[in-house]
């Protein structure tokens, strides 16, 4: 004789667990709170260092006030928007020459076995020499216009770009080409459709190391020789002595940057957000 057990009944759909995404949105906002406490503290002991506590000169280094007044002032001239022009320009068409030339030498070079082993020793030969003692010949060979801006810019963001797309192609799988040429997918549709897509996070990655190394050679390029730019006013203030406006300069420099590199960030997540912190950068 069998025993029924009645179970209760359970009114509505079982509880569902709480969603990781939302602890992973509360861990994001607390970090970027504490990096705002932080950069918040750092402006405070600054300024009650120079202004409060006189420990340095403020001709030396003016207090947080003194820069952000000079930097409002900057903002309303119009010098500063066509240097600010000036070097946006030779930063995008050097950092576009350096993303077409180091993705495709990348992809050829990755992915034919031969060109790994003959070619890929001289690109880590040619990355490893030290490229910004090359600014000096680059200026005198092209001269003090944008020209040379542009090639110090290509010559320190294509290496990085090149051997991060390199190596993601060598990450690429076996089984996934093969599979690919089960469907009859081969040649250049195979690198478009297979191979690209695969390597496109180390592609990333590659791009925002790029973009910090170009914007160094764009600044390095005008400081050296030049007539325009960011790099040219900066040399100007610090030569006057105006360290408030030097600066000042500086947090634009800083800030331009620090937007380039969360443009690339943003494309990574956007299209590769598998990959987050897998990637591990060469440059």
């Amino acid at each position: 004789m069998s025993t029924v057990i009645d179970r209760p009944a359970v009114d509505g759909p079982a509880p569902a667990p709480a969603p990781r995404r939302r602890r992973g949105e509360r861990s994001k906002t607390f970090w970027r709170l504490a990096v705002l406490g932080e950069v918040i503290v750092f402006i405070a002991l600054w300024e009650l260092a120079t202004s409060g506590l006189e420990l340095a000169r403020e001709s030396f280094l003016p207090p947080p006030t003194a820069v952000f007044s000079s930097l409002v002032d900057l903002v309303g001239e119009e010098e500063f928007f066509d240097a600010l022009l000036f070097s946006l320009k030779n930063l995008a068409i050097g950092l576009l020459l350096a993303a077409v030339v180091g993705i495709a030498v990348g992809l050829v070079v990755g992915w034919f076995r031969v060109l790994h082993f003959t070619a890929a020793p001289l690109l880590w030969t040619l990355y490893s020499t030290p490229k910004v003692a090359l600014a000096p010949l680059l200026i005198l060979g092209f001269g003090l216009g944008s020209t040379s801006k542009i090639a110090l810019v290509f010559l320190l963001a294509v290496f990085p770009i090149m051997l991060n797309t390199m190596e993601g192609v060598r990450t690429v799988g076996g089984s996934l080409v093969r599979a690919a040429r089960v469907y009859d997918v081969n040649g250049l549709a195979l690198g478009r459709k297979v191979v690209l897509p695969a390597a496109f996070p180390f592609v990333l990655v590659g791009l925002q190391r790029g973009v910090a190394l170009a914007f160094t050679g764009e600044i390095l390029g005008e400081f050296l020789g030049g007539a325009g730019g960011l790099g040219h006013m900066l040399e100007r203030a610090t030569f006057d002595f105006r360290m408030d406006d030097a600066l000042a300069i500086v947090v634009i420099m800083a800030l331009v940057a620090n937007a380039g590199l969360l443009i690339v960030g943003a494309l990574q997540r956007r299209f590769a957000p598998w990959h987050q912190g897998e990637t591990v950068a060469i440059g």
